[in-house]
Protein backbone atom coordinates (compact mmCIF):
# COMPACT_ATOMS: atom_id res chain seq x y z
CA UNK A 1 0.00 0.00 0.00
CA UNK A 2 1.28 3.49 -0.90
CA UNK A 3 2.13 5.50 2.20
CA UNK A 4 -0.43 8.22 1.36
CA UNK A 5 -3.15 5.58 1.26
CA UNK A 6 -2.03 4.16 4.59
CA UNK A 7 -1.91 7.65 6.10
CA UNK A 8 -5.48 8.29 4.95
CA UNK A 9 -6.64 4.94 6.30
CA UNK A 10 -5.02 5.61 9.68
CA UNK A 11 -6.56 9.08 9.81
CA UNK A 12 -9.99 7.55 9.28
CA UNK A 13 -9.45 4.78 11.84
CA UNK A 14 -8.21 7.27 14.44
CA UNK A 15 -11.58 8.97 14.70
CA UNK A 16 -13.95 6.02 14.36
CA UNK A 17 -15.52 4.33 17.43
CA UNK A 18 -13.97 0.97 16.48
CA UNK A 19 -10.75 2.51 15.19
CA UNK A 20 -8.42 0.34 17.30
CA UNK A 21 -10.12 -2.82 16.06
CA UNK A 22 -9.95 -1.66 12.45
CA UNK A 23 -6.29 -0.73 12.89
CA UNK A 24 -5.56 -4.21 14.20
CA UNK A 25 -7.43 -5.90 11.36
CA UNK A 26 -5.60 -3.74 8.80
CA UNK A 27 -2.25 -4.84 10.21
CA UNK A 28 -3.33 -8.47 10.02
CA UNK A 29 -5.14 -8.46 6.68
CA UNK A 30 -3.78 -5.53 4.67
CA UNK A 31 -0.20 -4.71 5.66
CA UNK A 32 0.33 -8.20 7.18
CA UNK A 33 2.67 -6.77 9.81
CA UNK A 34 0.94 -8.87 12.49
CA UNK A 35 1.65 -11.44 13.70
CA UNK A 36 5.38 -10.85 13.59
CA UNK A 37 7.24 -12.89 11.01
CA UNK A 38 10.03 -15.22 12.15
CA UNK A 39 12.54 -12.65 10.94
CA UNK A 40 10.85 -9.91 12.95
CA UNK A 41 10.63 -12.19 15.99
CA UNK A 42 14.38 -12.79 15.99
CA UNK A 43 14.88 -9.03 15.78
CA UNK A 44 12.61 -8.57 18.81
CA UNK A 45 14.48 -11.26 20.75
CA UNK A 46 17.83 -9.63 19.98
CA UNK A 47 16.43 -6.29 21.14
CA UNK A 48 15.51 -7.90 24.48
CA UNK A 49 19.06 -9.22 24.82
CA UNK A 50 20.43 -5.81 23.90
CA UNK A 51 18.46 -4.16 26.70
CA UNK A 52 19.61 -6.73 29.27
CA UNK A 53 23.26 -6.63 28.24
CA UNK A 54 23.32 -2.84 28.52
CA UNK A 55 21.70 -2.93 31.96
CA UNK A 56 24.22 -5.51 33.16
CA UNK A 57 27.05 -3.21 32.05
CA UNK A 58 25.82 -0.35 34.22
CA UNK A 59 24.10 -1.93 37.23
CA UNK A 60 25.01 -4.27 40.07
CA UNK A 61 21.39 -5.46 40.24
CA UNK A 62 20.91 -8.74 38.42
CA UNK A 63 17.97 -8.75 35.98
CA UNK A 64 16.55 -11.86 37.68
CA UNK A 65 16.41 -9.91 40.97
CA UNK A 66 15.04 -6.72 39.41
CA UNK A 67 11.59 -5.23 38.98
CA UNK A 68 11.10 -4.01 35.40
CA UNK A 69 8.73 -1.38 34.05
CA UNK A 70 7.75 -0.87 30.40
CA UNK A 71 5.47 1.67 28.75
CA UNK A 72 4.07 0.94 25.29
CA UNK A 73 3.21 -2.76 25.47
CA UNK A 74 1.69 -3.02 22.01
CA UNK A 75 -0.13 -6.06 20.59
CA UNK A 76 2.03 -9.10 21.35
CA UNK A 77 4.45 -8.69 24.32
CA UNK A 78 7.47 -9.82 22.31
CA UNK A 79 10.07 -8.13 24.53
CA UNK A 80 8.49 -8.95 27.93
CA UNK A 81 8.09 -12.63 27.03
CA UNK A 82 11.66 -12.72 25.71
CA UNK A 83 12.78 -11.12 28.97
CA UNK A 84 11.00 -13.88 30.88
CA UNK A 85 12.82 -16.74 29.13
CA UNK A 86 16.08 -14.79 29.64
CA UNK A 87 15.53 -14.83 33.41
CA UNK A 88 13.48 -11.71 34.24
CA UNK A 89 10.87 -12.64 36.87
CA UNK A 90 8.99 -9.40 37.59
CA UNK A 91 7.64 -6.94 35.00
CA UNK A 92 4.94 -4.27 34.99
CA UNK A 93 3.88 -3.47 31.44
CA UNK A 94 1.45 -0.66 30.61
CA UNK A 95 -0.20 0.87 27.57
CA UNK A 96 -2.34 3.93 26.90
CA UNK A 97 -4.86 1.66 25.14
CA UNK A 98 -5.71 -1.99 25.65
CA UNK A 99 -4.12 -3.31 22.46
CA UNK A 100 -2.89 -6.70 23.63
CA UNK A 101 -4.20 -9.70 21.66
CA UNK A 102 -4.13 -13.17 23.17
CA UNK A 103 -3.68 -14.83 19.76
CA UNK A 104 -0.57 -12.72 19.10
CA UNK A 105 0.85 -13.42 22.56
CA UNK A 106 0.42 -17.12 21.81
CA UNK A 107 2.23 -16.68 18.48
CA UNK A 108 5.21 -15.24 20.36
CA UNK A 109 5.07 -18.07 22.92
CA UNK A 110 5.13 -20.66 20.15
CA UNK A 111 8.07 -18.96 18.46
CA UNK A 112 9.97 -18.91 21.76
CA UNK A 113 9.22 -22.60 22.25
CA UNK A 114 10.64 -23.37 18.81
CA UNK A 115 13.85 -21.57 19.66
CA UNK A 116 14.17 -23.84 22.70
CA UNK A 117 17.33 -23.58 24.77
CA UNK A 118 19.17 -21.37 22.30
CA UNK A 119 20.41 -17.82 22.76
CA UNK A 120 20.92 -17.75 26.51
CA UNK A 121 17.41 -18.78 27.57
CA UNK A 122 17.34 -19.76 31.24
CA UNK A 123 13.62 -20.43 31.70
CA UNK A 124 11.18 -22.71 29.93
CA UNK A 125 7.74 -21.55 28.86
CA UNK A 126 4.56 -22.90 30.42
CA UNK A 127 1.21 -22.82 28.60
CA UNK A 128 -0.47 -20.90 25.83
CA UNK A 129 -3.10 -18.53 27.17
CA UNK A 130 -5.81 -20.10 25.03
CA UNK A 131 -5.36 -23.43 26.82
CA UNK A 132 -7.21 -22.09 29.85
CA UNK A 133 -9.99 -19.89 28.42
CA UNK A 134 -12.07 -19.90 31.63
CA UNK A 135 -9.41 -17.98 33.54
CA UNK A 136 -8.57 -14.28 33.38
CA UNK A 137 -5.64 -14.04 30.94
CA UNK A 138 -4.22 -11.02 32.78
CA UNK A 139 -3.93 -13.19 35.90
CA UNK A 140 -2.31 -15.97 33.87
CA UNK A 141 0.26 -13.58 32.41
CA UNK A 142 1.26 -12.64 35.93
CA UNK A 143 1.17 -16.14 37.43
CA UNK A 144 2.94 -17.91 34.57
CA UNK A 145 5.28 -15.23 33.23
CA UNK A 146 5.65 -12.59 35.95
CA UNK A 147 4.08 -9.92 33.71
CA UNK A 148 1.62 -7.49 35.28
CA UNK A 149 -0.27 -5.95 32.36
CA UNK A 150 -2.16 -2.69 32.90
CA UNK A 151 -4.17 -0.93 30.20
CA UNK A 152 -5.42 1.64 29.75
CA UNK A 153 -2.75 3.32 31.84
CA UNK A 154 -1.24 6.76 31.28
CA UNK A 155 2.58 6.69 31.30
CA UNK A 156 2.57 10.37 32.26
CA UNK A 157 0.81 9.59 35.54
CA UNK A 158 0.68 5.87 36.24
CA UNK A 159 -0.40 5.85 39.87
CA UNK A 160 2.25 3.20 40.55
CA UNK A 161 4.29 3.43 43.79
CA UNK A 162 7.35 5.68 43.81
CA UNK A 163 10.84 4.13 43.76
CA UNK A 164 9.41 0.71 42.91
CA UNK A 165 11.41 -0.26 39.80
CA UNK A 166 15.03 -1.15 39.14
CA UNK A 167 14.84 -0.79 35.37
CA UNK A 168 12.66 1.13 32.91
CA UNK A 169 12.74 0.28 29.24
CA UNK A 170 10.88 0.89 26.00
CA UNK A 171 11.43 -0.36 22.47
CA UNK A 172 10.46 1.66 19.39
CA UNK A 173 7.81 3.52 21.39
CA UNK A 174 9.16 6.99 22.12
CA UNK A 175 9.09 8.04 18.46
CA UNK A 176 5.29 7.67 18.56
CA UNK A 177 4.77 10.10 21.46
CA UNK A 178 4.51 13.93 21.25
CA UNK A 179 7.46 15.77 22.78
CA UNK A 180 5.52 17.43 25.66
CA UNK A 181 4.24 14.01 26.70
CA UNK A 182 7.74 12.48 26.55
CA UNK A 183 8.89 15.12 29.01
CA UNK A 184 6.09 14.17 31.41
CA UNK A 185 6.79 10.45 30.93
CA UNK A 186 10.47 10.94 31.77
CA UNK A 187 9.49 12.82 34.94
CA UNK A 188 7.18 9.96 35.89
CA UNK A 189 10.00 7.48 35.23
CA UNK A 190 12.24 9.53 37.52
CA UNK A 191 9.63 9.11 40.26
CA UNK A 192 9.18 5.37 39.64
CA UNK A 193 12.88 4.46 39.57
CA UNK A 194 14.84 3.36 42.61
CA UNK A 195 17.97 5.38 43.35
CA UNK A 196 20.19 2.85 41.59
CA UNK A 197 17.77 2.39 38.70
CA UNK A 198 18.44 2.64 34.98
CA UNK A 199 16.44 3.35 31.83
CA UNK A 200 17.10 1.69 28.48
CA UNK A 201 15.47 3.00 25.29
CA UNK A 202 15.66 1.73 21.72
CA UNK A 203 14.44 4.44 19.34
CA UNK A 204 13.72 4.26 15.61
CA UNK A 205 14.12 7.65 13.85
CA UNK A 206 13.04 6.45 10.40
CA UNK A 207 9.79 7.21 8.62
CA UNK A 208 7.69 4.16 9.51
CA UNK A 209 5.65 4.50 6.33
CA UNK A 210 8.78 3.44 4.45
CA UNK A 211 8.47 -0.07 5.93
CA UNK A 212 5.33 -0.71 3.93
CA UNK A 213 6.23 1.30 0.83
CA UNK A 214 9.69 0.74 -0.62
CA UNK A 215 9.15 3.61 -3.04
CA UNK A 216 9.78 6.18 -0.33
CA UNK A 217 12.88 6.95 1.71
CA UNK A 218 13.31 6.38 5.44
CA UNK A 219 13.70 10.18 5.56
CA UNK A 220 10.54 10.93 3.59
CA UNK A 221 8.70 12.56 6.50
CA UNK A 222 11.44 15.18 6.93
CA UNK A 223 10.30 16.85 3.70
CA UNK A 224 7.20 18.29 5.34
CA UNK A 225 6.63 21.25 7.60
CA UNK A 226 4.70 20.62 10.82
CA UNK A 227 1.59 22.24 9.36
CA UNK A 228 1.66 19.88 6.36
CA UNK A 229 2.80 16.76 8.21
CA UNK A 230 -0.16 16.85 10.59
CA UNK A 231 -2.40 15.79 7.69
CA UNK A 232 -0.37 12.59 7.31
CA UNK A 233 0.18 11.96 11.03
CA UNK A 234 -2.90 10.32 12.57
CA UNK A 235 -3.09 9.47 16.30
CA UNK A 236 -3.05 5.71 15.57
CA UNK A 237 0.21 6.02 13.62
CA UNK A 238 1.72 9.15 15.16
CA UNK A 239 5.40 9.93 14.47
CA UNK A 240 7.01 12.86 16.29
CA UNK A 241 10.05 13.18 13.92
CA UNK A 242 12.35 14.08 16.84
CA UNK A 243 16.03 13.45 16.22
CA UNK A 244 18.62 11.81 18.47
CA UNK A 245 19.88 14.95 20.15
CA UNK A 246 16.31 15.92 21.10
CA UNK A 247 15.95 12.82 23.27
CA UNK A 248 19.32 13.44 24.92
CA UNK A 249 18.21 16.98 25.75
CA UNK A 250 14.86 15.82 27.14
CA UNK A 251 16.58 13.29 29.38
CA UNK A 252 19.01 15.90 30.70
CA UNK A 253 16.21 18.40 31.32
CA UNK A 254 14.23 15.86 33.36
CA UNK A 255 17.04 14.89 35.72
CA UNK A 256 18.87 12.07 33.95
CA UNK A 257 22.42 11.54 32.81
CA UNK A 258 23.17 9.46 29.75
CA UNK A 259 25.59 6.69 30.65
CA UNK A 260 25.64 5.02 27.23
CA UNK A 261 24.43 5.98 23.79
CA UNK A 262 24.82 4.15 20.52
CA UNK A 263 23.50 5.83 17.40
CA UNK A 264 23.40 4.29 13.93
CA UNK A 265 25.09 7.01 11.92
CA UNK A 266 24.03 7.67 8.33
CA UNK A 267 26.01 6.07 5.53
CA UNK A 268 27.51 8.06 2.69
CA UNK A 269 24.52 7.04 0.57
CA UNK A 270 22.13 8.21 3.31
CA UNK A 271 23.77 11.63 3.30
CA UNK A 272 23.53 11.79 -0.47
CA UNK A 273 19.83 10.86 -0.29
CA UNK A 274 19.21 13.53 2.34
CA UNK A 275 20.99 16.21 0.33
CA UNK A 276 18.68 15.48 -2.62
CA UNK A 277 15.48 14.89 -0.66
CA UNK A 278 14.17 18.44 -0.37
CA UNK A 279 14.23 18.48 3.44
CA UNK A 280 11.86 20.99 5.05
CA UNK A 281 13.51 24.24 6.10
CA UNK A 282 12.51 23.71 9.73
CA UNK A 283 14.83 20.66 9.81
CA UNK A 284 17.57 22.12 7.61
CA UNK A 285 17.84 25.17 9.86
CA UNK A 286 17.92 23.15 13.10
CA UNK A 287 20.13 20.14 12.26
CA UNK A 288 23.03 19.24 10.05
CA UNK A 289 22.69 16.31 7.65
CA UNK A 290 24.52 13.91 9.95
CA UNK A 291 22.09 14.65 12.78
CA UNK A 292 19.11 14.25 10.48
CA UNK A 293 20.45 11.00 9.09
CA UNK A 294 20.72 8.99 12.32
CA UNK A 295 18.46 5.96 11.82
CA UNK A 296 18.29 4.27 15.23
CA UNK A 297 19.74 4.57 18.72
CA UNK A 298 20.08 2.84 22.06
CA UNK A 299 20.21 5.17 25.06
CA UNK A 300 20.89 4.12 28.67
CA UNK A 301 20.35 6.73 31.38
CA UNK A 302 20.25 7.02 35.17
CA UNK A 303 18.80 9.62 37.48
CA UNK A 304 21.12 12.31 38.79
CA UNK A 305 20.86 12.07 42.58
Amino acid sequence: MHWLGKAGMMQAFSYLPLGNELHYMAQRRVTRSLPSSDEKFYEIFEQAREHLEALRRHSDTRPEDANFYEFGAGFELGIPLSFNVLGVLSQTVIDIRKLLRIELVNEILMKLKRVGGENGMTRSLQKLLEQNPSDDWVVLLHDWYGIQYQAPCDARNTGLPSASFDFVRSTNTLEHIPMPDIRLIFRECFRLLKKSGLMSFLIDYQDHYSYGDRRISVYNFLKYSDSTWRWFNPPLHYQNRLRHRDYIRLLQETGFEVVEETALAPSHQDLMDLSRAGISRQFRDAYDLTELGVRRSHIVARAIL
